[in-house]
């Protein structure tokens, strides 16, 4: 084998060498995108896993109905934590906006925000506190939100009254007693049933 037949051979095994740190760095590349996009998600579930906590508090939840739907009653307290709670969700809904718009966050998540602001905009007091602190966002986000917090301002609020929830649950209720399978059916598990207890 001649010197020019091992330059080759080297040259060969080199171009095989670079193809293969090629392929590598994309699988890299691929890998840190999708953890990218994981922690992009699981950051946007704690934030609004955080956000729905604080309104469970009583302190909140009184402030977040009354701030919602009932003006007359609302207190300047009460009216401070609405706006805030508000606000924090403006921002949240901004981020995942940004990030839907730089390809960070897939459609199926980015339909799950436009619901979340659909839904809130169902409400008047949400929407007063979009108008107040509307001259805070700026560019793309504040006409996607213009368009959303518009559509959603036809629909009737949500009734998150106690009647309502009696209303739904009653229905719920009835559905699954003409569901639920009968003993007659499922002797067995009827009968652990009554062991266990």
């Amino acid at each position: 084998m001649s010197l020019s037949d091992l330059a080759s051979l080297g040259s060969f095994v080199n171009g095989f060498a670079v193809l293969i740190s090629l392929i590598y760095l994309a699988l890299q590349v691929s890998q840190t995108k999708r953890n990218q996009q994981i922690a992009i998600r699981h950051s946007r579930v704690s934030r609004i896993v955080e956000l729905h906590v604080a309104l469970a508090d009583s302190a909140v939840a009184g402030a977040w109905l009354r701030g919602s739907g009932s003006p007359q009653e609302v207190t300047q307290t009460e009216l401070g934590q609405f706006y805030n709670l508000c606000r924090a969700l403006f921002f949240h809904f901004e981020d995942s906006f940004y990030q839907r718009e730089e390809g960070l966050l897939n459609d199926d998540a980015f339909e799950t925000v436009v619901a979340g602001v659909r839904l809130s905009a169902r409400s008047p007091g949400w929407r007063a506190a979009w108008r107040i602190a509307r001259p805070n966002f700026g560019g793309r986000f504040l006409d996607f939100m213009d368009k959303e917090v518009a559509g959603a301002a036809v629909e009737p609020p949500v009734d998150l009254s106690l009647e309502a929830w009696k209303v739904a649950f009653a229905s719920e209720a009835s559905r699954t007693s003409q569901t639920a399978p009968s003993a007659d059916r499922y002797p067995e598990q009827t009968n652990q049933a009554s062991k266990a207890g």
